[in-house]
């Protein structure tokens, strides 16, 4: 009983301690440069039929679980036109960067496709810096609706790289192989996966040491 009391005491100080860590405010501050459309804004959670863009009505479906709730940022998506498009994003502390590609990126002329079934090709649409960056392609997908009719009309592959607090600057999707025809990529955090972890594992610990 004695070790039971001890353990939640422990764990109790642990979830005291990763709680604020894990949820508070990540992304402190956001910048874009070279560009004159719609500015970019901090948004969250997301969730099923949040809305994708500063600039269009488009809402995101079929969110992997993963990353329900986390923080985002709502691009312009006439951004995608943007050859020297830069975008830092100023973190609070560790966190995991998600990138969210259009399937059709570096495809060539896609028009009338959802881009399902594609990859998107980063090198081939001029995008070197996401793999300099560190982003490994996590094999998750989610859509966007794009008529408000509940459908998913495009797709995007989830790509993700571990980065620590300060600034982090995302560069141009300014596609070389065909700029127009694609969303905008998006950009979305969480917090570093080892304090989600010890959140969870510690509440579950609780809840055992009490039964």
């Amino acid at each position: 009983m004695r070790r039971c009391v001890l353990l939640s005491c422990a764990l109790g100080l642990v979830l005291l301690w990763a709680a604020p860590y894990c949820y508070a405010d990540l992304i402190v501050e956001i910048e874009r440069r070279n560009s004159i459309n719609t500015p970019p804004r901090i948004a969250g959670p997301l969730v099923e039929d949040a809305v994708s863009y500063v600039d269009r009505s488009y809402r995101y479906k079929d969110i992997p679980a993963a990353l329900v709730g986390a923080e985002y940022i709502q691009v312009a998506n006439d951004d995608k036109w943007t050859p020297a498009y830069e975008l830092d994003v100023t973190l609070s502390r560790p966190a995991t960067l998600y990138l969210f590609l259009d399937h059709r990126l570096g495809n060539g002329a896609t028009y009338g496709m959802s881009g399902q079934y594609m990859y998107p090709d980063t090198e081939a649409a001029g995008m070197y810096w996401v793999e300099d960056q560190g982003f490994r392609d996590t094999g998750w997908e989610l859509g966007i609706d794009e008529w408000g009719d509940g459908s998913i009309d495009q797709y995007f592959c989830v790509f993700a790289a571990d980065v620590e607090s300060g600034t982090v600057t995302l560069y141009q999707q300014y596609d070389l192989t065909l700029a127009g025809d694609r969303n905008m990529y998006a950009v979305a955090v969480l917090p570093e996966p080892m304090a989600l972890t010890l959140l969870g594992l510690g509440a579950a610990l609780i809840i055992r040491s009490r039964r």
